[in-house]
């Protein structure tokens, strides 16, 4: 569809609407639109003050947790510092020469140091003592005393050897506690290595640190090195497994597989641990957006790297946006309704004024508006009144001046011809002829009697269809007196027309054109008069018809331009007195001739005519 007819649809459509409909729409789409462009712009500030500001916040938890979280590091070197210097321990180590029953002693003794020192010590899994001293001696229990052998296998076991103590990974135990150890080597009096203390930590030791700052275990968190490897991963899930978590952690549901987030590859990590600085930044990848917080690093150069789903770091923020756009709708509704009900006081003049104006139109003129409480609508309801008042007064003045007229001329005639003593005079005449037998004289003194006497009909200006057609017989009757041709006059009536009122004298023009005019072939004019009643109720229409057999009309003959004054005078009379809907019809016959059809309001009794002449005289 092209703009045009767009134009032209939405152009329809605007002038099918009302008023008040469109008011209220465009009110409440303006609205609708300003609340939204608003809403919309008051979120997106919110929203980033709002997570700049919640970003920085956990930053600064993240920084805390780090440094508070961090201190059992502390703890730990120097209780494997206190071993490896602890005099009695060193003496129970040096086992050469000893026999075996005090080899087992000793074992016993470096056990009971051990645990201890596991007891003592807060935030430790295990204390481990790897040495060949007791390789001699078997026990049934276990006492956390190995030999070498057990360790030198492992990656970080050559690492240890180049340095007196270092932080190792570690794997997991029979248990699955176990994540990370610290080794110390213990020294015999002539500088040589005699053994290894190893104390392990768990993932509960570690998460047991962060229990008073929660926030920090939401999301996923881990725990980077300073080559930016991953030691450990608290909360949330991996890409490669589910969560796990250790039986003594206080917070299990927030310990979690091995495998940090997609979204943080090792490159990210390492091009970050290498800065030594904290920050936060908004990483996309699968399923979303993530807020990354990185920790400045420890004393040990590790960090904590925290991954926060932003869409769950917005959500309280989004809550707060809907609960704002809610409020913003249901004002927007209680304005519409506001605003439907400003609007229809305001188009309610407009509606009365419509109102009126169709009663004005239906004919009541006596309709009047009441004044409205603005001064556009009391300007318009002024004029309307005036308006009104102004077409009863030319309606009843053009009335008057009507009826005058019509008084004046019928009362002119009457005058004029003064019937009584017309008839008087005609009565005498015909008596006279009978006297001296001239029957035809007086049969045609008696028709002329007739037909002014209902020509006349006291001024009235409709009559009865028996009397019209009685009107147009004594025509006929005269015209065959003195015509040289016989006139076949014949009626066709239906009997519900007789009693009706139609105009007087609207026959006798025709049948004068008929008799004047036709000059009949035959010698002989045929003239018809057909009546009928067409449908009923108040829509109810007369048809009359009279055909003759006369010439017929002139080629391109029109009523419009008739020269006679009878034809026009009655289909002007019709229409002024019936209406536009009714009048004359002239047209050629089926057989030759003319054809007159006139339509007429069928008017049963006074009252009705009363109606159709607005009170004027009948």
């Amino acid at each position: 569809m092209s703009i045009r007819s767009w134009s032209m649809f939405i152009r329809q459509k605007l002038q099918q609407s009302k008023l008040t409909t469109l008011m209220v729409t465009c009110f409440i789409a303006f609205n609708l639109l300003l609340v939204s462009v608003i809403v919309w712009l008051a979120y997106q500030s919110f929203s980033t003050v709002t997570f700049t500001e919640i970003s920085k916040a956990r930053l600064a938890l993240l920084n805390e947790s780090t440094r508070r979280g961090f201190d059992f590091i502390t703890n730990v070197t120097g209780t494997a510092y206190s071993l490896a210097s602890n005099r009695d321990l060193s003496n129970l180590l040096e086992t050469t020469g000893a026999g075996r029953l005090t080899q087992i002693h000793q074992r016993r003794e470096v056990a009971k140091i051990l645990e201890h020192t596991v007891v003592v010590s807060e935030g430790i899994t295990s204390v481990e003592l790897y040495t060949d001293a007791f390789n001699g001696v078997t026990v049934t229990t276990a006492d956390g005393i190995y030999p070498v052998d057990m360790i030198a296998a492992d990656s970080w076991f050559g690492t240890l050897e180049q340095a007196d103590a270092a932080w190792v990974p570690l794997k997991e135990n029979a248990s699955g506690h176990s994540l990370i150890g610290y080794a110390q080597r213990i020294f015999d009096s002539r500088g040589r290595t005699m053994a290894f203390v190893l104390i392990r930590l768990s993932r509960g030791d570690i998460v047991r640190r962060f229990a008073d700052l929660p926030f920090v275990l939401d999301g996923q968190v881990l725990l980077v090195d300073t080559a930016g490897s991953v030691i450990m991963q608290m909360g949330g899930t991996g890409r490669a497994g589910t969560a796990g978590s250790s039986t003594d952690s206080p917070y299990p549901e927030k310990t979690a597989g091995r495998e940090p987030d997609p979204v943080i590859d090792q490159v990210w990590l390492e091009e970050h641990a290498a800065r030594g600085e904290d920050g936060f930044e908004v990483v996309s990848g699968p399923g979303g957006s993530r807020l990354v917080l990185y920790s400045r690093p420890a004393m040990l150069q590790w960090r904590l790297v925290q991954i926060i789903p932003v869409h769950t770091l917005l959500a309280p923020v989004k809550s707060a946006g809907w609960q704002v756009l809610g409020i913003a709708v249901l004002g927007l509704m209680c304005s519409a309704v506001l605003a439907w009900l400003f609007v229809r006081g305001i188009v309610r003049p407009l509606r009365q004024l419509i109102k009126r104006m169709r009663q004005l139109e239906g004919g009541d003129f006596d309709t009047r508006i009441e004044l409205s409480f603005t001064e556009e609508y009391a300007h318009l309801a002024n004029g309307f009144n005036h308006m009104a008042s102004r077409l009863t007064g030319l309606m009843d003045q053009v009335r008057e001046e009507s009826r005058a007229k019509r008084e004046a001329q019928t009362g002119l005639l009457e005058a004029q011809i003064k019937p009584h003593f017309l008839y008087n005079t005609l009565d005498m005449i015909h008596w006279r002829a009978m006297d001296y037998q001239a029957r035809d004289i007086s049969r045609m003194i008696v028709k002329l009697s007739k037909l002014l006497r209902i020509g006349l009909s006291g001024g009235r200006l409709f009559i009865r269809v028996r009397d019209e057609l009685e009107h147009a017989r004594c025509y006929v009757s005269i015209q065959e007196e003195r015509l040289p041709f016989s006139i076949d006059y014949e009626e066709q009536i239906d009997p519900r027309v007789r009693g009706c009122y139609i105009p007087k004298i609207i026959l006798q023009p025709f049948i004068e054109n008929a008799v004047m005019h036709g000059q009949p072939a035959g010698g002989v004019l045929r003239i018809r008069v057909e009546m009928r009643a067409e449908s009923d109720g108040p829509q109810a229409k007369v048809i009359i018809r009279i055909t003759d057999n006369g010439q017929g009309l002139p080629e391109g003959w029109k009523l419009e331009e008739a020269s006679g004054i009878g034809v026009r005078n009655v289909h002007q009379r019709i229409q002024l007195y019936c209406g536009a809907a009714y009048g004359v019809l002239l047209g050629s016959a089926e057989s030759g001739g003319v054809q007159v059809t006139l339509t007429l309001p069928r008017i049963d009794n006074e009252e009705q005519l009363n109606l159709w002449l607005g009170g004027e005289s009948a």
